[in-house]
């Protein structure tokens, strides 16, 4: 599917009704789905899905054409979110590790530190009553749980996926199965529930008892739908079963259903409270389509998606849009994800925002109206306030002139609309060449004709990626280039000329880097 094309709606001041500083402290929900790709949302134009209540958000706020998770993977994703500072700045560039967990944990404060803010602190240190709902995977010691990351109420898991059906009441060898969590207390063992309904009821419940108090609520409502298992009730199944004749995507579409019902009743709350106006509501998805998916897994089905190169093949269960590549890489499927926010009193209705925008900006954007600009403890924020962009303060201007990412050995840089990248999967072992836009998708590699401008974007990328920290889990890729400020450089060029083979380019992560 091409990705549509869409008429840029920026809003000016003046069509504003309020100004940030006439308005009490808004309200601020943060609903982040779980591997749901670009090509998974209604308001794209997207045939074959079903997102009424997303398509809400996009319709009655601003739908950002070009969203960006700042990892293809879900935990590094979360901690870039709730930070709002590139997660690999303090060593979250790949999933917390669980190795252990609990009594003989190896990587015990893997997940965000201590000693970076997060928004959840921030907010609650201004006295905001703060909920968290679903899945949280940012760290699991007793000073990274949720309720001591300033959440006064949590339910859901700490892990990275669980089963939609059933819980158990201890960490037993199936993670699937492992305790949800009432605050700090594992749940009694239950069966013959979902996971998804129950969550959508934890959000509406949470938002009708803090809308009774004078202060204002954050609500983290974190689905792990729609990852792995494939699990959805038969009345989900029903409403989708006609959409097309491939019953794995039917499956899928079911999935996303439950959850946008569930987020159809957040807004319907919101609405019955009267405080829809002055509330904030973002909707995102933690990254990109997973490649290889589907209800009855096979070798054969790996081999197949493993030379796909742009996202072909719409077998997959999820729908990267298009976009090349998949969960996990570098290239526009693992990275570019439905995004979308609606602020009745401050963002017009019908707005859409056509530069490229991050998940590390929603914590700036959140916290501005305050009047934070900068973390409590920790490195400042990489991402920025988007609300001068979209009210057109500045529409001569991009919000990020330069986006990065490093996930393992696996990295990219957008500069303005031109971006390099390196996969050890999903394409060639050659760093890429590709302008966005003019290929969005990116089809066309066109480093053999700007070799130049493809060794600056390297320097560039490089400059950043060197004063990085090696993870106390992974170490450090193989391919980061620890003696940039002493001269030495990657050569493009070069090493296209002699690439890595399969084997060599997804080699362990060296420590000692």
């Amino acid at each position: 599917m091409r990705l549509r094309s869409l008429t840029v709606l920026v809003a000016s001041c003046c069509s504003v009704a309020l100004s940030i500083s006439a308005t009490e402290r808004p309200n601020i929900i943060l609903i982040y789905s779980d591997d749901q790709g670009w090509g998974d949302v209604g308001y794209h134009g997207v045939a074959d899905i079903l997102t009424p209540a997303i398509d809400r958000i996009a319709n009655e706020g601003v739908a950002f054409t070009q969203g960006y998770a700042s990892a293809s993977v879900c935990g590094p994703s979360r901690c870039g979110l709730l930070t709002g500072i590139y997660q690999q700045r303090f060593g979250c560039g790949e999933n917390a590790s669980m190795v252990g967990f609990p009594d003989e944990t190896r990587w015990p404060t893997s997940g965000i530190p201590t000693s970076q803010s997060t928004l959840s602190d921030m907010l609650n240190d201004a006295g905001y009553t703060c909920g968290m709902v679903g899945k949280w995977h940012v760290g699991h010691s007793d000073e990274q749980v949720p309720n001591a990351r300033g959440f006064d109420s949590f339910f859901g898991f700490l892990n990275g996926s669980h089963d939609y059906t059933r819980w158990e009441s201890e960490f037993g060898p199936n993670r699937s199965l492992w305790p949800l969590f009432r605050n700090r207390e594992a749940l009694p063992a239950q069966e013959d529930t979902y996971l998804t309904d129950r969550f959508s009821n934890e959000a509406v419940e949470f938002i009708e008892q803090a809308s009774k108090k004078e202060a204002p609520f954050f609500l983290y409502l974190a689905y792990n739908a729609v990852h792995h298992p494939w699990q959805v009730p038969d009345a989900y199944l029903e409403r989708t079963q006609h959409l097309t004749d491939n019953p794995e995507r039917n499956f899928f579409a079911a999935m996303i259903l439950a959850m946008d019902d569930g987020i159809g009743r957040v807004l319907e709350t919101l609405d019955a409270k009267g405080i829809t106006e002055n509330t904030i509501v973002w909707f995102m998805s933690d990254n990109g389509s997973p490649s290889g998916q589907g209800l009855k897994p096979s070798r054969e089905r790996k081999q197949h998606f493993a030379t796909l190169t742009h996202g072909e093949g719409h077998a997959t269960m999820s729908n990267t849009g298009g976009l090349r590549g998949f969960k996990g890489d570098t290239y526009e499927g693992g990275i570019r994800v439905p995004m979308c926010m609606r602020w009745p009193s401050q963002v017009p209705a019908g707005t859409v925002y056509q530069q490229p925008v991050s998940n590390l900006d929603i914590v700036p954007t959140s916290l501005a109206p305050l009047g934070i600009n900068k973390p409590t403890t920790g490195v400042h924020f990489d991402g920025v306030d988007l609300l001068p962009f979209l009210r057109g303060e500045r529409d001569e201007q991009r919000p990020h002139e330069t986006l990065y990412w490093r996930r393992d050995n696996d990295y990219a840089i957008r500069h303005g609309d031109w971006k390099l990248t390196w996969n050890d999967a999903s394409g060639p072992l050659t760093i890429m060449l590709f302008n966005l836009a003019n290929d969005p998708e990116e089809r066309v590699d066109l480093i053999d004709q700007y070799p130049e401008r493809a060794q600056a974007l390297q320097d560039l990328f490089d400059a950043w990626d060197h004063t990085l920290p090696t993870s106390e889990l992974w170490g450090a890729p193989w391919n980061r280039n620890r003696d940039y400020p002493n001269g030495t450089r990657i050569r493009v060029v070069e090493f296209n000329a002699d690439p890595p083979t399969q084997h060599t380019a997804r080699k362990k992560i060296k420590a000692s880097n």
